[in-house]
């Protein structure tokens, strides 16, 4: 009588320990995805993870019981390759090879037609809208302010993502535009004024080749402003 109580209750305890361990089982690829959401911290907002290929042979997996390491030191993005384990009471159950790949999205500006180099950027040449920068390999612009003030450094095709990299201040000077140059003795005393015409692109506190028109000679100056450049005593 006793030893049959005692079948029952360790069958019991077995039952209840499946049932227990079986409430904690998802779906192995699901845990392997959000695994890897955690060890890298990837926002679930901006990345995706598609399992292409899995060696793993169980179908539900204790989230608890699985650990990976990246057969590369590459950033995980793009084609990824893990081995991952499953372990139940420290001893490895399942072990085997998994490829993902990730994608990565964000918010960006997209040209909406063809921007010629140094054109100067509005809002209205782009259409802000969500994007896959997977294969992104510079920085892209997040806000309109970073817009402001700027002209396109490189042209641009329509359905192009708008980068950091492709944007320069709009020069205070431009190449062939008119100028005066002045020139200051180290006293302040005398000063001497010629027209110039610009060789170069120039912001204001740089220095740019400038052809004085009236002696033909072609001198270094310091940009002023959009009309004048100063030459140093």
């Amino acid at each position: 009588m006793r030893t049959s109580l005692l079948r029952i209750i360790l069958a019991l305890i077995g039952f209840l320990a499946m049932s227990f361990a079986s409430a904690f089982a998802v779906e192995t690829n699901e845990a392997v995805k959000q695994l890897v959401f955690d060890t890298y911290d990837l926002d679930p907002m901006s990345y995706e993870i598609e399992i292409t290929s899995s060696q793993l042979k169980l179908k539900l997996v204790n989230p608890a019981d699985l650990s990976l390491k990246a057969i590369s030191q590459k950033d995980p993005i793009g084609p990824f390759t893990l081995v991952v384990s499953v372990t139940d009471n420290e001893e490895v159950i399942d072990k085997g090879q998994v490829r993902l790949r990730i994608r990565r999205f964000a918010d960006v500006f997209v040209a909406e037609g063809r921007v010629k180099r140094h054109e100067e950027l509005h809002t209205d040449l782009f259409e802000y809208k969500r994007m896959e920068v997977t294969s992104l390999r510079e920085q892209s612009v997040g806000s309109t302010g970073e817009i402001e003030g700027q002209r396109a450094k490189r042209s641009l095709r329509k359905g192009n993502i708008l980068t950091v990299d492709a944007l320069e201040p709009i020069p205070d000077i431009e190449v062939g535009g008119e100028v005066t140059i002045v020139y200051e003795d180290a006293d302040g005393l005398c000063t001497i004024t010629a027209p110039g015409r610009v060789m170069q692109t120039g912001w204001a506190g740089e220095r740019i080749r400038v052809k004085n028109t009236v002696s033909g000679k072609v001198i270094t100056a310091r940009v002023v402003d959009e009309r004048s450049v100063t030459v140093d005593p």
